[in-house]
């Protein structure tokens, strides 16, 4: 159930769009490797007469957003809500924002990405038993935040059907996290030097599902001894990874936003073999970049990548099944670039962020308060 007043005020955004003067404000809170995203987001939201403002939220926290005592109100933090005076706080946060907005009175919306998963298996793997005793009481503190939030709005249909489950009586609608195509050119950069076929995969080292999806693909570059493959992305598992590399397995460390770009433009192939993803922004980036997606066929990757049409969705554990995939597109270029082609058209037409901000105000507008 929606709170009456949150209720009330949705029923009034129609009226209140009408007149001249009138603006909607939205205060968004998130951590600092997102908050580009989120400013592509609010550059979208203008347009359409929202004035959104982006905010770091690791400038009002003390030395980490996940500490315990960050509960403890911020007076810099109060200040600019009472300026800013937002009609809506958004965070993609569990940790430290939505104690301070709800801690002032303010509606709190939620966009939800796939992060109490991440807090479980944080708790279940990590070799620290303080850090998974922290681990177990974020995830507590996660329910609470859930609870008590106006609204919430998970990242994909999959965590839409995944928080339904985790709290029945919460209200959900999916809010995709947007990209901008024009960030995004194919053969806008210059290539860099690989060895050819290259297949490529990126994905951050930090989340052992995740992981054990790569560990489970090493056996396929095993397969294919001619092909080489590249993948970049740092994270606690990285040195588990060189452990079990073969010697066509190329591992890059970190990249840039331009090293991504490079290493996409010199690829002939994407794959993204992850084992838990509720919606990858790289998976995104790689299809504006025309590239063939072959991808696990898990999580939210299915709502970005559509099978037979843009690329391949694949069993996490069948070998045979990447190999066959992979090695037809590698033989077949014409049916890869039409691939290629086909997923910039996708997600150029349904994640571009205007037409998120546009679904998002929607959603805020309808009549009735029920979504």
């Amino acid at each position: 159930m929606l709170d009456p007043h949150l209720s009330q005020l949705f029923r009034l955004l129609p009226v209140l769009a009408r007149r001249r003067d009138y603006k909607l404000k939205l205060l968004i809170f998130s951590s600092r490797d997102r908050l580009s995203s989120y400013r592509e987001f609010s550059d979208a939201l203008r347009p359409l007469g929202v004035e959104a403002i982006c905010v770091d939220a690791l400038n009002y926290c003390s030395l980490s957003e996940r500490r315990p005592f960050n509960i403890v109100p911020i007076p810099k933090l109060l200040r600019l809500i009472k300026e800013f005076n937002p009609d809506f706080v958004m965070t993609d946060s569990l940790f430290f924002s939505p104690d301070m907005v709800k801690l002032v009175g303010q509606r709190l919306i939620l966009h939800l990405r796939n992060l109490w998963n991440e807090c479980y298996w944080e708790k279940v793997m990590n070799p620290s038993i303080f850090i998974r005793m922290f681990s177990h009481y974020e995830e507590v503190r996660n329910r609470l935040i859930m609870e008590e939030s106006d609204l919430i709005l998970p990242n994909s249909k999959w965590l839409q059907a995944q928080v339904n489950e985790y709290l029945p009586d919460s209200f959900t609608q999916v809010l995709h996290v947007g990209i901008d195509p024009k960030q995004w050119v194919p053969n806008s950069t210059a290539p860099i030097e690989v060895k050819h076929p290259a297949v490529v995969g990126i994905f951050q080292l930090t989340v052992y599902p995740k992981v054990l999806g790569l560990l489970n693909f090493i056996k396929v570059v095993k397969k294919m001894p001619d092909v080489n493959f590249y993948f970049a992305g740092e994270g606690q598992y990285f040195n588990l990874i060189k452990q079990n590399c073969p010697p066509n397995m190329y591992l890059m460390g970190e990249v840039s936003s331009l090293g991504v770009k490079k290493l996409l433009v010199s690829s002939d192939i994407f794959v993204h073999p992850s084992g838990l993803d509720a919606l990858p922004r790289i998976v995104k980036e790689a299809s504006l970049m025309e590239k063939p997606i072959v991808a696990s066929n898990v999580g939210g990757i299915p709502e970005i990548v559509r099978n037979n049409e843009t690329g391949y969705l694949c069993e996490i554990d069948d070998v045979g099944e990447w190999t066959q995939k992979i090695r037809f597109l590698l033989n077949n270029p014409d049916v890869a670039q039409k691939f290629g082609i086909s997923a910039h058209k996708f997600v150029e037409e349904t994640f571009d962020w205007k037409l998120i901000a546009k679904h998002f105000l929607e959603i805020l507008k309808d009549s009735d308060g029920d979504f």
